[in-house]
């Protein structure tokens, strides 16, 4: 896992973490309640959105990866060596 995956899973989980927090926290006790429902609504889901783009990311780098593999056995067999 590289810094960039780190980086971003953290960040998925804060900012649901945090969007929770103002669904049922006090983080804006004089704020509207429509305004709560709707900013952590928008944070919980911006943080699955990065929590998913960044596991498809790492599927899809997984899958180049693979496909990398089988194209050097490829040239290695196709080559006889």
């Amino acid at each position: 896992m590289n810094a960039s995956v780190a980086i971003n899973l953290t960040t998925a989980v804060i900012t649901i973490i945090v969007g929770v927090y103002v669904l049922f926290g006090s983080l804006f006790p004089s704020g509207s309640q429509t305004m709560k429902y709707m900013f952590g609504f928008v944070l919980i889901a911006y943080g699955v959105y990065r929590f998913v783009n960044t596991f498809s990311r790492i599927k899809q780098n997984k899958i180049k990866e693979r496909q990398e593999q089988i194209d050097e056995e490829r040239e290695k067999l196709l080559s006889g060596k």
